[in-house]
């Protein structure tokens, strides 16, 4: 087999006799299948756009009709968990250029103090010392550009790994910014409620523990949690643990009695079945809990958010106003605008968290995995000190 495997694909590659050159034309003559409608000439990409074309160029992923309980409810948790993912792909590389055009504006802002500076120790007002200071946060600058260029390079491409594009698809534009933070956020009333009701998984899990315990009867099954509850009670001792939290620690899995189970296997499959049943309703509820929380959580932080952006634009203007009545320095105002641009770079970061635990709270309650928190921070631009004249 393993020779024969090394034939086939030593004249898989025979076959592009010119190697590199005959690759690309194979490429260009067999593009992947997609059932995606194209996107318009100069319409940026929206979410639901992104949705369409991923799902267009992946087809392994739907369902069809005459599929089984159990195989369509995989392949709409496997649906819900990549539409998820493809969301997420397109609000990190939105906020990524967005950031980085915010970057940008403080690299310039910085660009323009690093040349102040030098214009200023000419002709004798400043020190070396200070100049140095000032050569050391452009390069600071510089480097944090550098880097937030190929943060957004990097979004970009996995968005486009998600999309499954390639050659003229690439050439897409995306929005400006991020949808606005909504005046208020979701509630999270029966949301566990509407998990339960709708997970398919747990449907099917649900229905297969409830038949099986009637199947066994009432008597089989008390005998059956009976001798789980011994042996439960001989392997974990009950008591006082005086202070210490392994005073009693569990040496081995719980002993269940032979002779006090039923015959045959029924109530050992029965008891599977609802403990599988039963922990999955716990951890959807749970997950279902924590996205809820990591959301409230990302929404305050990005109101917060905004709100400081705002007062970081008031705080310039009035720097300005007092500039121009030379009651602040020109270091005071390039101090304002450094830190406006950058509490509006925390505020873009902040907004893109939300939408982040937006999109996860959404996917769990309709069945898919919750990914956990994204480690998303709010960065609270501090005041430059301010040069003089």
């Amino acid at each position: 087999m393993a020779e024969e495997d090394w034939r086939t694909a030593n004249e898989t590659v025979g076959e592009f006799t010119r190697g590199h050159i005959d690759i690309l034309r194979w490429e260009a003559e067999n593009p992947p299948p997609s059932f995606a409608e194209p996107l318009p000439a100069g319409e940026h990409l929206s979410m639901s756009a992104a949705v369409r074309i991923a799902f267009g160029n992946r087809p392994d992923l739907f369902a069809t009709e005459d599929m089984n309980a159990l195989a369509r409810a995989r392949a709409d948790i496997a649906a819900t968990a990549f539409a998820r993912d493809v969301q997420r792909a397109w609000i990190q590389a939105v906020a990524a250029e967005q950031g980085l055009r915010r970057t940008g504006e403080a690299f310039e802002a910085t660009e323009i103090a690093a040349e102040l500076a030098a214009r200023m120790t000419r002709v004798g007002n400043w020190g070396q010392d200070r100049l140095l200071r000032e050569q050391l946060g452009l390069s600071d600058a510089g480097i944090q550009l550098a880097q937030t260029r190929q943060q957004a390079m990097s979004a970009r491409e996995a968005l486009v790994r998600k999309l499954g594009l390639w050659g003229d698809g690439l050439d897409f534009a995306l929005p400006d910014a991020l949808p606005p933070l909504p005046t208020q956020p979701l509630s999270g009333e029966g949301l566990e409620a509407r998990a339960l009701r709708t997970h398919p998984a747990l449907r099917l899990a649900a229905i297969e523990a409830e038949r099986s315990q009637r199947a066994v009867g009432s008597r089989t099954w008390s005998m059956w949690t009976e001798a789980a509850e011994d042996a439960l009670s001989r392997a974990v001792a009950a008591g006082n643990d005086n202070g210490d939290p392994l005073a009693h620690p569990i040496e081995g899995a719980p002993v269940l009695k032979r002779r006090q189970l039923p015959r045959g296997h029924d109530a050992e499959k029965t008891a599977r079945a609802a403990a599988e049943a039963a922990a999955l309703a716990v951890t959807i509820r749970s997950q279902v809990r924590e996205a809820y929380h990591q959301y409230q959580v990302a929404y305050d932080i990005a109101r917060r958010a905004d709100e400081n952006q705002r007062l970081g634009e008031d705080l310039q203007e009035e720097t300005l106003l007092r500039y121009n009545g030379m009651l602040d320095s020109t270091w005071d105002l390039l101090a304002s605008a450094r830190d406006r641009v950058e509490r509006s770079s925390a505020a873009v970061q902040a907004l893109g968290d939300f939408w982040l635990a937006h999109a996860n709270l959404q996917a769990v309650v309709a069945g898919a995995e919750y990914p956990g928190p994204d480690a998303g921070s709010l960065r609270v631009a501090g005041r430059a000190d301010a040069g003089g004249h």
